[in-house]
């Protein structure tokens, strides 16, 4: 509602509430008696008017929230309109504007307000306008970082057809107009987080803010830009270089002018050119990127004689901050449990651990060498090297039973047990298996997976199979996995069934677990196994 619209129609017309509900046509009869009721009612107002009373003075005055002080909303305005022309002044800026006003001090028992409030207004005003305003550049000040539009492609070799898209990250200093950019096949937060590490190892510092564009890598976020929610991730980036992230508005280009102005650039003189290029590999596709970059960044500004790399050497290098000693590693995180084996089981390693963390669930946080293990609390238990070979062992030999009691069923003499009752080439597959590992405890998930086969088909079929891996000296579970189906038969309906007096002086197999619905579970494990040693195989 416009407030002096609505007194004057009042004061001075004379028109009643109705009558100016009819000609606002914004209100109703009812709010506009009780705008003049409060109006009537408000000590600090009277008609007419002082020329330096504003709607938003009024609204603040008669409209204020319950528990706020009335000498907090009597703050002295300014004239948007004269700032936003004297800022097209060369060397003009927003600070300086703020500090003349300031200086004038109270007017009227009306305070000046702080900076942080007086940018907000301007703000305000700018964007009811829609203009624009000149943003005084310094050097070392500010990193914008945003996607290309455009995208280019990698080929594969074998079938030319097949494609994956290549997304481009750039990122631009906002004084020297110096870039960086990086094709990436993944636009995760690990990612995110690589690009933005090369980005700074390019320049050889960092800025005291860094403003990227609203992509959810960066911002979880950002309904009205004063409070954006972050990715957690890429504020632990931000902490580790020293650095504050101040996100751009959404969709508000002129926000990160800079970096706009380069994804044009590079969308319109490199990816062009490139997009006639093949690539059969990142490695590829980014060192030709690069070499157009820096032919980019090497070449004169219109009209000038000195470069974006000759302005960033000569102004901008010494002004950054120094980086870290070591480069923010993301990490992976993950719930885990320690199964029976003494290991838990990431990206299809097993990594040990000691017998006071079985059948535990546990934090891991996997950075490219290493993994940080921390129990359910958070607190650190552990860091083990990180292995990338699909079904090592990492082990730490402490952790390793010394001997094989009070820790359930899995151990040597109950797998040996179980393999004698099955027929002598079992018992010597099993020995096998057992022998190949440095701790047994490694051979006692493939121990289990080649005993659950005498329940699911029969002991005769194991031990046949097993007489065949012996001779052929493929004692494994994969072997035993993937031909045991052939060596079975089925079996007539009247066989009789088992002692039940044998069958309860050692447990089954699957009595070592209780098989529930848990991905920890043993019919898991084995579905598990066999997955694997198909994968093998094939």
């Amino acid at each position: 509602m416009f407030y002096k619209r609505v007194l004057r129609l009042h004061f001075v017309n004379h028109l009643s509430g109705r009558e100016i509900a009819e000609s606002c046509g914004d209100c109703s009869k009812t709010t506009v008696n009780e705008f003049l009721k409060r109006f009537r009612e408000c000590p600090e107002l009277t008609y007419p008017l002082s020329e330096d009373v504003t709607n938003e003075y009024i609204a603040g005055l008669l409209y204020k929230k319950p528990g706020i002080a009335a000498d907090q909303l009597l703050y002295r305005d300014f004239n948007k309109e004269a700032v936003y022309k004297a800022l097209a002044r060369k060397g003009e800026t927003l600070k300086h504007l703020w500090q003349k006003y300031n200086a004038v001090g109270i007017v009227d028992g009306k305070k000046p307000m702080s900076y942080r409030q007086y940018c907000r207004r301007y703000s305000e005003w700018v964007d009811s306008k829609q203009l624009t305003f000149h943003i005084q550049r310094y050097p070392g000040v500010n990193l914008e970082l945003d996607y290309a539009g455009k995208q280019l492609y990698l080929h594969n070799r074998r079938n030319p057809e097949e494609t994956t898209k290549v997304t481009i990250f750039i990122a631009a200093l906002t004084y020297s107009d110096y870039f960086y950019a990086e094709g990436m096949t993944e636009c995760d937060i690990r990612n995110w987080i690589r690009v933005n590490n090369n980005a700074l190892a390019y320049f050889g510092g960092i800025t005291p803010t860094v403003t990227p564009d609203n992509c959810k890598v960066a911002v979880a976020k950002n309904k009205d830009w004063i409070n954006p929610i972050l990715n957690k991730d890429f504020q632990a980036w931000a902490e580790h270089n020293d650095t504050v992230l101040t996100p751009a508005k959404v969709k508000a280009p002129r926000w990160k002018p800079v970096v706009e102005g380069h994804v044009k650039i590079v969308t319109m003189h490199i990816l062009v050119d490139m997009e006639d290029m093949t690539f059969y590999s990142l490695d590829d596709l980014n060192r030709v990127l690069m070499e157009k970059v820096n032919e980019e960044n090497r070449k004169p500004f219109e009209g000038l004689t000195y470069s974006r790399y000759d302005l960033f050497t000569t102004e901008e290098k010494e002004s950054l901050l120094p980086l870290p000693s070591n480069r923010f590693e993301y990490l992976e995180r993950k719930i885990v449990k320690v199964a029976q084996d003494f290991s838990f089981t990431f990206d299809k390693v097993h990594y040990s651990m000691p017998r006071k963390y079985l059948r535990q669930e546990l934090e891991i946080r996997a950075g490219e060498k290493e993994i940080y293990v921390y129990n359910k609390h958070g607190d650190y238990i552990r860091t083990h090297n990180r292995s990338y070979t699909p079904k090592d062992w990492v082990i730490i030999p402490t952790d390793m039973p010394a001997e094989y009691k009070d820790y359930g069923y899995w151990n040597v003499p109950y797998f040996q047990q179980k393999a004698s009752a099955v027929g002598p080439s079992t018992r010597a597959l099993i020995d096998a298996v057992i022998r190949k590992y440095a701790y047994p405890v490694q051979s006692f998930r493939g121990c289990f997976g080649i005993l659950r086969y005498a329940e699911k088909y029969s002991p005769e079929t194991l031990e046949s199979c097993c007489k065949d891996a012996v001779l052929a000296g493929k004692c494994n579970y994969s072997y035993i996995c993937n031909t045991i189906s052939t060596y079975h038969k089925e079996l007539p309906k009247d066989i009789p069934s088992k002692d039940k007096s044998k069958e309860s002086s050692s447990p089954s197999i699957s009595g070592t677990y209780k098989d529930d619905d848990s991905k920890y579970s043993l019919k898991n494990l084995l579905k598990r196994q066999e997955t694997e040693a198909g994968n093998e195989e094939s």
